[in-house]
């Protein structure tokens, strides 16, 4: 059975453990999650009749700059998921500056999907007026698509925890980067 390594990182609290548990329980119970320190989690996925096997590193909450912990999940990851919500102007501000450098310093090679999160509140009445208060708004599509092209992402997905699609989407692109990733390093073994 094909395995994948799979380490999510992102901002406290823009909805990590939320989308890997959704994913996990294929249902979207609205349940909000304790704060994580760091666990792993294994899921399966089927591709071509064959069960793929996704062990998921959840990174936690640590706002520590370069936590130890996160720097050590690193190793050996097929794909990092990179997440920040579409309302936390904070998250998505981190993301270039810390998470996709931290991501490169560690694990150059991986490769990265930029995750944005929580999109069911881009047009949330209340989450948008909260924003315009202090003179923000929800990162749009086209902003994340920039972001994603920024950071050198393979990949860039939106979803929402009350969307079970779009979160399994965020699963697929996975299963897609990595198995695309060993195909391309298969072939160039051989060239």
């Amino acid at each position: 059975m094909l395995t994948l390594k799979v380490v999510v990182v992102g901002s406290c609290a823009c909805g990590k453990t939320t989308l890997i548990r959704t994913f996990l329980r294929d249902d979207v119970r609205d349940s909000a999650p304790a704060p994580t320190v760091q666990e792993v989690y294994v899921g399966h996925m089927q591709h071509d009749g064959k069960k793929v096997r996704l062990v998921i590193w959840d990174t936690g909450d640590s706002d520590l700059l370069c936590d130890p912990h996160r720097a050590s999940c690193y190793a050996e990851a097929d794909v990092v998921l990179v997440c920040f919500s579409v309302r936390d102007i904070f998250s998505g501000s981190e993301v270039p500056t810390r998470w996709a450098t931290e991501v490169r310093h560690f694990n150059p090679n991986v490769p990265v999907l930029l995750v944005a999160t929580q999109m069911d509140l881009r047009e949330d009445p209340v989450t948008v007026q909260e924003l315009a208060q202090i003179k923000c708004r929800p990162t749009s599509v086209a902003e994340g698509l920039q972001l994603a092209q920024k950071i050198q992402a393979a990949h860039y997905v939106e979803c929402s925890s009350l969307d079970l699609a779009s979160v399994r989407k965020v699963f697929e692109s996975v299963l897609h980067t990595c198995l695309r990733v060993r195909s391309v390093l298969c072939c160039s073994i051989f060239k």
